[in-house]
């Protein structure tokens, strides 16, 4: 009982134990964390993806209703520019030719009789056995007939052109990609019934990011196809003007005589790469940042100040970019948002 007691006493005068000062980490924020930013050449490379398209395609239809009478050519064929499609039922348009033909030959000859007058009307009027009466209608008459033969040979004309539009032909060279199965029936004026495609070669439209200002016109492409086949290409055309819908370049390519493994409407992808290496930055891909615009923030005794960069290409961690850096700089890493989310919180590179 002694012991015990003691034991009691004892364990009421130990003092007690001190706390714990608090972690500096705890009261207040980690460190802020850089990395030096480092030169490097670079290469430029887009990817594009997009439609391949045939360089010329048409939707084709008669001009005039009726009834198609004959197909000449079938879903397949090669034709050639000119060549006829296809034959609707002209017998009626035939007849209105040849009665639009019958007008002018009754106006011209119409013509002729008031010609012969006047030239009669002419001698007489030499001895005074005209009156100007006579020689006014006389010369209205010939007016009036030719202009009956203007109007007749002008519809004459329409007539002809009206028959001519009940054959249907190729306005290009090319592939007849689709097409009825079989005459007889009957169709509108404008109703699509084929399709020609020139695949002589083939084009594709895409859109680049605005960091690929490098595209030029003329640069060598490369068209991939399953399989790891690459069929080259070239840049037809680079838009300068942005899409206002994307932000992103316009930008066609152009394959020449493609091989059977590429096919119009196929989906695409398409590498296209700088001539040159130009000059980049190599820093971490954290440290890369939309405010609104891609910027970096450069550590300097004032503060991280912005720079902003134009991004070429994220490589896992890595970010390539283009800027007012300099070899060495230090960029800091997962900036906050509140760094330079307004414009006020950082100074911004000239």
């Amino acid at each position: 009982m002694i012991a015990l007691s003691l034991l009691w006493i004892l364990a009421g005068c130990a003092p007690e134990p001190a706390l714990a000062p608090p972690t500096a980490g705890r009261a207040s924020a980690e460190a802020p964390r850089s990395a030096e930013a480092r030169a490097v050449r670079y290469r430029p490379e887009v990817e594009l993806t997009g439609t391949l398209g045939a360089v010329a395609s048409v939707q084709l239809g008669f001009d005039v209703p009726g009834r198609v009478e004959k197909l000449l050519v079938d879903r397949g064929d090669r034709v050639r520019k000119g060549e006829k499609l296809a034959r609707l039922d002209a017998s009626m348009a035939r007849a209105q030719l040849a009665q639009a033909e019958a007008a002018v030959a009754g106006a011209r000859a119409q013509l002729v009789a008031g010609e012969s007058s006047l030239a009669r009307l002419e001698k007489l009027k030499g001895a005074g056995g005209v009156s100007e009466q006579q020689w006014a209608d006389a010369q209205a008459a010939v007016a009036a007939g030719r202009a009956g033969v203007a109007q007749a040979e002008a519809a004459r004309d329409l007539a002809a052109t009206h028959l001519d539009n009940h054959v249907l032909v190729a306005p290009i060279a090319g592939i007849v990609s689709n097409g009825p199965d079989n005459a007889g029936m009957m169709v509108g004026a404008g109703t699509p019934l084929f399709v020609v495609e020139d695949l002589s070669a083939l084009h594709l439209k895409a859109t680049a990011p605005e960091s690929a200002g490098w595209l030029a016109e003329g640069q060598a492409a490369r068209v991939l196809v399953p399989g790891g086949q690459a069929v080259p290409a070239v840049v037809r055309r680079v838009i300068p003007s942005l899409d206002p819908q994307t932000r992103r370049i316009p930008v066609e390519i152009r394959v020449e005589g493609p091989p059977a493994s590429l096919r119009a409407n196929a989906f695409a992808r398409v590498q296209v790469q700088g001539a040159a290496d130009i000059d980049a930055f190599e820093v971490p891909s954290a440290a890369v940042v939309a405010r609104p615009d891609f910027c970096v923030f450069v550590e300097g005794s004032d503060g991280p100040r912005r720079v902003g960069v134009q991004l070429l290409e994220r490589r896992g961690d890595v970010a390539v970019v283009t800027g007012a850096l300099g070899d060495g700089a230090r960029v800091r890493i997962d900036p906050p948002p509140e760094l330079g989310a307004d414009g006020a919180a950082a100074g911004t590179a000239p």
